[in-house]
This record gives C-alpha cells, structure tokens and sequence, in this order.
C-alpha cells in the first residue's frame, strides 16, 4: 500500500513525495472540550483521519496534524488549549513557506476545528500577500445543515454549531469508537445568548457540558455515511480544481 503520511517516510522519500503529489495536506485540529463523553483530541483525531483518505483518493500527501488551534469560545473548560490567532497563523505561514521551498505542487490546510477555518483563509491571504503563493487551499467541514438534515434527528444548534452533539459523536464512533464514552453522552440545547452572534461570549457562560445538541442520538452508521458524502465532495473539489 502507498504511504501517505510524511512522518512515515525518510527524508529522500519524503523529498519526491513533496514534489510528485498534487498537494500537501497540513491537517489541522485541536486540543479541546467535546463534552464528558467525547477525547479533548477529537478534531486531530477526524482530521488525521480524513486527510489520509483524502490522500489516498487524490495522489495527496499528508503532514503531521498540528494538535492545537484557535479556540476561543471554549476557554474555561479544563485541558481547552487554545493558541492566539496571531500565533497560529504565524505557524501556518512558517510551515507553508518551508514547503513551498522544497518545490510542493500545491499546499492544503485542512481544518478539522470549525475554528481554525478563518484564520486559516487569513494565512493563506497573507501568504499571497507576502510571497505571491496562489497554490494555497483551505477546506475543511462542508454541507453540514445539508447532511445534518439529511443524517440526524437534532437539528444544528443556532443553525450552525454541531460541537460534540450527535453528528460530531457519530463521525467519532466510526472513525475511533474507543475515544468515545457513551454513557456519559448528554443533551444540552442551551438558550442562544443575546448577542451571541454580535459579541464575544465564551461557551462557559451558557453551557455547563459543552456541547450543543444531543450526543446520545449518535451512532456509527450515521457517521460512516456523512463521512462518505463529505470525502466525496472533498474528493471532487480536489480533483476538479486541484492539480
């Protein structure tokens, strides 16, 4: 079976990978509150798992997940470990800049934290700015009220947040079930804060699990089809625009 993971490979290896793949993928996640029944690594672990798949449908490569993120909203919960925007964006753009050095065809940031998505399209921009780079993509969570609608009997909570509830636990309970507790799984659908949307507010202040819909409604079926719909629009996006 062909190796996809840079981390696997020897320097030689890795140096024709880099240069032969259609891109490299930098996965991105996060170290972060998913409820009393979900791991704080949730976002690495769904990243380190559909960036390998995306890998091998796509002639891609694929770097170690960067386990921390942008994570604001959830400070307060213990083990929420979460890097100032400035500082992950610096860190994209350091690791970006070393690859676009060592001939990559193209580079992908791939977000599995719902928050590292802007700042991820904030790196890229720079990016472009500073060095002139228009090989930088960013894809990340895609569809979701459609799939969630399609999949789930919860709706999304204030129509976008799915955090640790029951689309979130399903694509869990496929990918590693082992990191799931489910009978420490909960309902929760806090009342939206005023000005949710208009001020900063952290989670802490309205949610007493973290997370926002119900987890127990989850199941492993339903988190194998939506990551089947969502690597298959992946998959396309790579190929049809990607090369």
């Amino acid at each position: 079976m062909k190796e996809h993971l840079i981390a696997n490979m020897t320097w030689p290896e890795a140096e024709q990978s880099i240069k032969e793949a259609r891109a490299v993928i930098l996965p991105l996640g996060s170290t972060e509150q998913h409820g009393y029944h979900m791991a704080v690594g949730t976002d690495t672990v769904v990243s380190d798992y559909v960036c390998l798949e995306l890998a091998a449908r796509t002639n891609c490569v694929v770097l170690p997940t960067l386990p921390y993120g942008q994570v604001w909203s959830a400070k307060g919960f213990p083990a929420t470990i979460s890097l100032h925007q400035s500082t992950f964006i610096q860190i994209v753009k350091d690791i970006v800049v070393s690859l676009e050095q060592q001939g990559a065809r193209n580079i992908i940031l791939f977000s599995g934290h719902y928050g590292n998505m802007q700042p991820s399209r904030d790196a890229a921009r720079e990016l472009m700015d500073e060095y002139g780079y228009r090989n930088v993509w960013y894809l990340g969570y895609m569809n979701v009220e459609k799939y969630n609608a399609a999949l789930m009997q919860t709706q999304l909570w204030n129509k976008k947040t799915f955090h640790a509830a029951e689309l979130e636990t399903s694509i869990m309970l496929h990918i590693s079930p082992e990191k799931v507790r489910m009978e420490k799984a909960v309902r929760e659908e806090p009342e939206v804060p005023a000005g949710l949307d208009l001020r900063p507010i952290h989670w802490k202040e309205f949610s007493q699990s973290g997370l926002f819909g119900n987890a127990a409604l989850a199941t492993e079926e339903k988190g194998k089809q939506y990551l089947e719909w969502w690597l298959n629009d992946l998959t396309q996006i790579v190929t049809q625009n990607i090369g």
